[in-house]
């Protein structure tokens, strides 16, 4: 019988039974040691892709040159809101917090890092530094100290000073260690002026000083000036000098009478006559 050709066939394969002789005893032979399990690779950039991240107060004020954080039920967040709307400046600067949130806790703790232990809402921040709370802010405000940020963010036009302007009877820009300033306030307090409502101080030292010049530039009409300047009734009367010349002629008498209660100066006493029926005597006689 021909055997058939297994050339080019593979058999099964088959585990071996590999036996050895150890201390005159047929043994079996170790097992060959199993190959190592592939490594794992790490994803280290999402590997916290699932993991909540914390409220961060941070990141908050550092993504937006103007923010306002509130509440619920604020009375004080409301007024300071209807006070930036009156300025231009967007409802969006507001980030209203959530008390019955579960992030409320630690976004308070980063709060009072700035704010302190207690603190009432609002609380500002701008260019990412804390402003401070509802009345800090207002005061700010009102001195200008945010016309340069409100006009390069939300395009509002600087009106600080044309406001002071419109809204008191009698107002005078001065500065501190200005000459002329003091001769015109001691001027109008002798004539019963009450100087302390009527100066309205700025300072060159003030981050926003540059933007109050420019605004006060604009309101009188021209670039060239020096300080004391003086707007009656939204009116610009001038310099130092030519308020006072004014002042002399009785160009303000009756707006000094009904604004301040101040009596207009009397008349130059005329040379009196005797009475009738009396005779004068001059001196040589």
């Amino acid at each position: 019988r021909h055997r058939r050709s297994t050339a080019g066939q593979q058999r099964p394969s088959r585990s071996m039974d590999v036996r050895v002789f150890f201390n005159g005893r047929l043994q079996a032979a170790a097992a060959a040691p199993a190959p190592p399990a592939p490594a794992v690779e790490v994803d280290k950039e999402n590997v916290n892709a699932n993991v909540p991240r914390a409220p961060s107060l941070e990141e908050l004020v550092k993504s937006r040159a103007f923010v306002v954080i509130s509440v619920s039920n604020c009375p004080q967040c409301e007024e300071l809101a209807s006070f930036l709307a009156s300025r231009g400046v967007p409802a969006s600067v507001f980030t209203k917090w959530d008390k019955s949130s579960s992030e409320y806790s630690e976004l308070k703790k980063q709060l009072s890092a700035h704010a302190g232990g207690t603190f009432t809402f609002p609380q500002v921040f701008a260019n990412g530094v804390y402003e401070g709370g509802f009345k800090e802010v207002l005061n700010k405000a009102d001195r200008g100290a945010y016309d340069e940020l409100f006009e390069r963010d939300f395009g509002v036009e600087p009106t600080t000073l044309q406001r002071a302007v419109d809204r008191r009877p009698m107002v005078i820009f001065s500065l501190p260690n200005c000459p002329q300033c003091d001769v015109l306030y001691e001027d109008l307090k002798k004539r019963g002026v009450p100087v302390q409502d009527v100066f309205e101080k700025l300072d060159k030292a003030w981050p926003q000083y540059q933007s109050l010049k420019a605004q006060l530039q604009r309101i009188m009409g021209k670039q060239q000036f020096s300080f004391p300047q003086t707007f009656v009734r939204g009116v610009y009367q001038g310099d130092y000098d030519e308020v006072i010349a004014k002042a002399d002629g009785g160009a303000f008498a009756d707006f000094f009478h009904e604004q301040f209660g101040i009596a207009p100066p009397a008349a130059a006493d005329a040379e009196a006559l005797p009475p009738p029926g009396v005779i004068a005597f001059d001196d040589d006689f």
